[in-house]
């Protein structure tokens, strides 16, 4: 059982979320120096998991530049430290494995914000039944400097320390490099031997750090530095000219990564070629010749369906089916995704057949309606709606929040699904509305429309309740003459929305739930 199965759920995803809230911030970091940064490994930046099937990752930094091919591995950090989770037995769970000297690995340092944190949970005994839930809301905050180090220069200078993390973080081996850093935004005043003194900015505050003998200094006097900026290190940080964008990435070095006998850097190559839009003859036949290769790597081949299926104009259908039929639930998964990503017509219309398709099994669907939300495409707007329907609960769940990030592009089709007989349907345009967040001014117009109009449908009434007063506030004052008892029943569910128990309502533990494949 792989190390990771034995982390707390909680735990498990806060430290996803924490990834992917650095992995962010690196992205838009690195924008200033001029680099178009988008996940090289897929869920860098995101918090979707699938439970049911384990992901044999490719192990390969979690950003590339679309414009140079700079590969970025983030390591999201609550204190500013050089670490890393490291295996001194598993070749493939090493720190830097998959990863060549070139890449760099980025420090962010987020935390808590502590005025932010909400936490709240509740358990009750009730007979011989026990209930326990939890809801915890935590928001990171990006502090201070990003340090990226080459990954060359971790391997030329080993590391100091190696500590085992406890059995909530599943027992890994942490490795360390022994750094100092600056504790405030300012200006270095002066560097004396192994001193350094720093200004703080703003009160002109001076401190002083002394450094250990062994640690190099690596600001000079006169330098501005940055809250958790490394000041002295045994490893060499990137200054910013040295990682400022060059915007060139030829088909020559397409070809080159294509060609390296590293499986990451093929990867990159694929899919950079697939981002760029690069078609030539010499891609498209080497990129071809990956995807047929049956001992090239599961993910390398699919990378590569994508690109001919997107760039090349090749039937999704004849190519990606093989890999959709697989007998390895794992590949079934990872085609599903990949389908997605080259995003073609046809791929959408697969994707919509799989997620209707009520024999395939959940986890297929489920990635089916993950790709759909990104695709920004009436057809995911409306296959994602008639999904709320379906008798599988986790499934009209996945399709809520798949719906929900696709925003204003699924706002008619929502607002149609309210008037739907299936109640289910109506249920989940209801709630996906109420998600959305601030609605623009036609589609709290049209809302009204239907509350004016003869027999109104129940979920739209539930919605207007549920969205602030200010928004329908006049609308419903209206129908005070109207239809005084609709007027009654919105104000109701307003009262009950503004008041303290709706913070933490939910449906009482001890209540009798209909089965779930009848729940509306």
């Amino acid at each position: 059982m792989p190390p990771l199965a034995f982390k707390p759920d909680s735990s498990f995803f806060e430290k996803i979320a924490l990834g992917a809230v650095g992995s962010r911030h690196v992205a838009q970091d690195l924008e200033r120096l001029g680099h178009q940064i988008v996940e090289l490994e897929r869920g860098a930046m995101d918090t979707k998991l699938w439970k049911d099937v384990k992901r044999k990752r490719v192990r390969i930094p979690d950003l590339v530049c679309k414009l140079c091919g700079l590969r970025v591995e983030s390591r999201a950090k609550t204190k500013a430290e050089l670490s890393m989770s490291h295996s001194f037995s598993a070749h493939e769970r090493a720190w830097d494995f998959g990863m060549v000297d070139t890449d760099v690995v980025a420090f962010p340092v987020c935390t808590k914000d502590k005025d932010q944190e909400k936490q709240w949970c509740i358990g009750r005994l009730n007979d011989q039944n026990s209930y326990w839930h939890e809801r915890n809301r935590i928001q990171w905050q990006p502090q201070g400097k990003v340090n990226y180090i080459r990954v060359g220069q971790f391997r030329d200078v080993p590391h100091d320390e190696a500590s085992t993390k406890g059995v909530a973080e599943a027992s890994e081996t942490s490795i360390s490099w022994k750094s100092r850093f600056s504790r405030r935004n300012g200006f270095v005043e002066a560097v004396s031997g192994q001193k350094i003194t720093l200004t703080r900015a703003g009160d002109g505050h001076r401190h002083t750090q002394t450094i250990p003998p062994k640690i190099k200094i690596v600001v000079d006097r006169g330098d501005q530095v940055a809250l958790n900026q490394i000041i002295a290190s045994r490893v060499r940080p990137e200054t910013d000219n040295h990682l400022r964008c060059s915007q060139e990435l030829t088909d020559c070095q397409l070809l080159q990564l294509l060609s390296s006998r590293e499986r990451t850097q093929r990867f990159t190559g694929v899919k950079l070629a697939r981002l760029r839009l690069r078609r030539s003859d010499s891609l498209t036949n080497t990129i071809a010749s990956l995807e047929r290769d049956q001992e090239e790597d599961m993910y390398v081949r699919l990378e590569a369906a994508a690109y001919l299926v997107a760039i090349c104009d090749m039937g999704a259908q004849d190519l990606f089916m093989p890999y959709l039929m697989h007998s390895d639930e794992q590949i079934q998964l990872e085609a599903v995704i990949s389908l997605g990503e080259a995003g073609t017509q046809e791929c959408v219309s697969l994707l919509s057949t799989i997620l209707n398709d009520a024999e395939r099994p959940y986890f297929t669907r489920s990635a089916a309606a993950w790709s759909l939300s990104r695709s920004n495409d009436s057809q995911s707007c409306q296959c994602l709606v008639q999904a709320f329907g379906d008798v599988n609960p986790n499934l009209r769940e996945e399709a809520l929040e798949g719906i929900v990030r696709l925003h204003s592009d699924a706002v008619p089709w929502l607002l149609s699904g309210l008037q739907e007989e299936n109640p289910a349907i109506a249920a989940g345009c209801a709630e996906a509305l109420r998600q959305h967040g601030a609605l623009p001014a036609d589609v709290i117009d049209a809302l009204t429309g239907q509350l004016a109009g003869e027999n109104p449908s129940k979920w739209a009434v539930w919605l207007a309740g549920h969205l602030p007063r200010e928004y329908l506030a006049g609308a419903v004052a209206d129908l005070q003459e109207t239809a005084p008892e609709l007027h009654y029943a919105i104000t109701v569910l307003w009262s009950f929305a503004e008041s303290w128990i709706a913070r933490h309502w939910e449906l009482q533990p001890g209540a009798n739930f209909p089965p779930m494949g009848n729940a509306q």
